[in-house]
């Protein structure tokens, strides 16, 4: 096993980013990594607008710190003054932020948006810090199963407004996130993307980063978390599945500061490390904490990765037999429901309003379905039974599959699992994922909105 030369980094006080990571104390030493219970990484792709949360969330980090428990690691990309694109590897310990890549020629400057930037970071992190157990953070941008198709940062805080009755933040909902995003009067920044390449993380490679991790340690990880926007969704879980055992996420968006990781990280303070599933239910508690007092439009969920193809059967088969209802309709009635069952005046949707939450959707369908209208009227109440049957199976499914759920108040029918579900046309990036694809609500989609 190599080892590891440390040099020690000042605290990030209130001077800026520039500062806080271009000057360090000298001291070196050299240490050989031992294997703890856990490991936890997190990938922070700051060369965006978020690059100011970041010396704000490795302090809070810094506040807990590695101890016989934990190891805890950090991946910024960022960019200095004069535009200087820089790579840095923290380890943090406990009051102290710890530069491992100084002298690393092959790390100086990596792209955030390439997948084998984020494996590199991985491999790493598992062959200098062993753990018996892998948590891995996503820190950046985030958009759902949608991959844009124009790149343009939006700053989380600026789609909040002040409520002066209630003194918190509320979302503007008036301006959907998609527009804001592919609006081409916005200056290009990124989403997603390492402003210095234009490249992001795609779903796709999401996907082949994460098998890619998986192989090099033989196992599924045991958390994928998400300190992003809009990512608590079944499509993004169909990929997530395959390579951890949960998944925490927000199905709205986040602001800018995301986790506070003094709380996100402090179960590791205790005499025991935690279960990894206590874990992941305190994390997000700790969003709740952190947000409740701020705004009405938080959400946050922990999703077992373990129970989730029962839940995505369940929604093919209800998608099945929407499109045998809809082949077998009169007057329009089954596609006028479903419009109005997932219409945004009817069902809990997020900033972008084709992603809704399942739950809601499901009960107004379930209380919509005897609406519809057949030619045949003796099939059609055959296939409105056993709709009925799918649906109810599928409410079940949804509350043994999100394990953990919090909301703000003006989310209160949010129950943890978003999915796409636009009402005039599919976005093309969505019919190339796997979910589309192989799950039949993508074909119930395109006959909807052909219908």
């Amino acid at each position: 096993m190599r080892t590891l030369t440390y040099v020690t980094l000042a605290l990030f006080s209130n001077m800026q980013l520039a500062a806080a990571t271009s000057h360090y104390n000298a001291t070196q030493e050299s240490r050989t990594p031992t294997e703890v219970d856990c490991t936890v990484m997190v990938f922070m792709a700051g060369r965006n607008n978020l690059a100011g949360f970041a010396p704000r969330n490795i302090k809070q980090m810094a506040a807990v710190g590695s101890n016989k428990h934990v190891n805890i690691l950090a991946h910024l990309d960022i960019r200095l003054a004069g535009n200087k694109q820089v790579t840095r590897r923290y380890y943090i310990g406990k009051d102290e932020i710890i530069l491992l890549n100084a002298n690393d020629p092959q790390t100086q400057a990596m792209d955030s948006g390439d997948p084998n930037t984020v494996i590199s970071f991985f491999d790493w992190c598992v062959t200098n810090c062993p753990a018996r157990k892998y948590v891995f953070v996503f820190w950046n941008h985030g958009f759902g199963i949608i991959d844009p198709q124009n790149g343009h940062s939006v700053d989380t805080g600026k789609l909040f407004v002040l409520n002066p009755l209630s003194n918190k933040l509320e979302l503007d909902r008036s301006i959907d996130f998609l527009e804001l995003i592919e609006d081409p009067a916005i200056d290009p920044k990124g989403v997603c993307w390492d402003d210095s390449t234009g490249n992001y993380l795609t779903n796709q490679k999401l996907d082949f980063a994460l098998s890619q991790m998986t192989k090099r340690v033989g196992k599924k990880l045991d958390m994928v978390v998400f300190d992003a926007c809009l990512m608590s969704m079944l499509e993004i879980a169909n990929i997530v599945k395959k390579y951890a055992k949960y998944m925490i996420s927000s199905q709205e968006v986040v602001l800018g500061p995301g986790y506070n990781y003094k709380e996100f990280l402090s179960p590791f303070l205790q005499d025991s490390p935690p279960e990894m599933r206590s874990f992941a239910k305190h994390i997000v508690t700790s969003y709740q904490n952190t947000y409740q007092k701020i705004t009405n439009d938080y959400t946050q969920s922990m999703i077992d990765l373990e129970q989730l193809d029962a839940l995505e059967n369940n929604v093919s088969e209800v998608a099945q037999l929407v499109m045998q209802c809809l082949t077998m309709q009169s007057h329009q009635t089954v596609k006028n429901t479903l419009l109005s069952c997932r219409h945004h005046a009817n069902v809990t949707h997020f900033d972008l309003s084709s992603y809704v939450d399942l739950h809601h959707f499901y009960l107004n369908l379930l209380n919509g379905v005897d609406r519809f209208e057949f030619a045949d009227h003796t099939q059609g109440t055959h296939l409105v039974s056993q709709l009925k049957q799918k649906i109810q199976n599928g409410l079940t499914l949804i509350n043994s599959t999100v394990i953990a759920n919090v909301v703000g108040p003006n989310l209160a029918q949010a129950h943890g699992i978003s999915i796409y579900f636009p009402d005039r046309k599919i976005h093309p990036s969505y019919k190339k994922t796997d979910f589309a694809k192989n799950n039949q609500w993508g074909n119930m989609l395109t006959q909807l909105i052909l219908a």
